[in-house]
């Protein structure tokens, strides 16, 4: 079974949720909560399966 390699149009992209403002200003955690596994892992493979890596001539990794 071959993949889409241009999913990264078609699965949207999904920040994670933010604590709430009246949270965040009471204490100094993480303002993100977590993704669930199969959340993280769907954003995950929007990139790690692209057909088009422009970002990847880009990463001052490489």
């Amino acid at each position: 079974m071959s993949k889409n390699v241009y999913q990264f149009i078609d699965v949207k992209r999904i920040d994670p949720t933010k604590h709430t403002v009246d949270k965040r200003k009471e204490e100094f955690i993480e303002i993100y909560q977590p993704m669930g596994e199969a959340q993280a892992k769907g954003q995950a493979d929007r990139c790690l399966d692209c057909g088009n890596p422009y970002c990847e001539w880009k990463c001052p990794v490489h």
